[in-house]
C-alpha cells in the first residue's frame, strides 16, 4: 500500500487528535508516503499552531521520506477543473489532482476534509478513513 496524505491527515501524525492512530498505523504499514509540494506549507503551519516548534522539527526531519508531487501547469489545470466539478477549495483540488496522478489499486488518499473525502471517493480512490462521521 502507498498513502497520499493531505494536510488534514498529515497533521495527525504529529499532533494527537482524533484519527492520529489510524494515520500513524497506515504510515507505518505503507511502502511509500506521498503528498503535494503545497502540503509542506499547510502542514508546518497547522502543526506550529497546534503543537509548537518541536513538532514542526519532527515533521521537517521526516519530509525527505515523502514522495513529492510537484505543482506544474498540468497539475493546476487539472485541479482547476476538479475544483469546479467537485466543489473543492483550491488547495484540496490540488491535493486531489496530485493523488490522481499517482492513482493505483494500492493507493489510499488520507484526508479528514469532508469535501475532499467525498470528491476522492467520487473519483474512485480508496480513502482513509473509510467514512467520516
Amino acid at each position: 500500500m502507498n498513502v497520499y496524505l493531505d494536510a488534514s491527515a498529515l497533521v495527525k501524525r504529529y499532533v494527537a487528535e482524533s484519527g492520529s492512530e489510524a494515520v500513524r498505523q497506515t504510515m507505518q504499514d505503507a511502502r511509500g508516503w506521498f503528498t503535494c509540494r503545497i502540503g509542506f506549507v499547510e502542514t508546518v503551519r497547522a502543526i506550529a499552531l497546534a503543537a509548537g516548534e518541536s513538532a514542526t522539527r519532527l515533521m521537517r526531519s521526516e519530509w525527505p521520506a515523502f514522495g513529492i508531487v510537484e505543482v506544474d501547469q498540468t497539475l493546476v489545470e487539472h485541479a482547476a477543473a476538479l475544483a469546479a466539478a467537485r466543489d473543492l477549495r483550491s488547495l484540496d483540488a490540488l491535493h486531489l489532482a496530485a493523488a490522481l496522478l499517482l492513482r493505483s489499486d494500492d493507493l489510499v488518499l488520507a484526508t479528514w476534509d469532508r469535501r475532499l473525502h467525498a470528491a476522492a471517493q467520487g473519483e474512485g480512490l480508496n480513502v482513509l478513513p473509510e467514512a467520516l462521521a
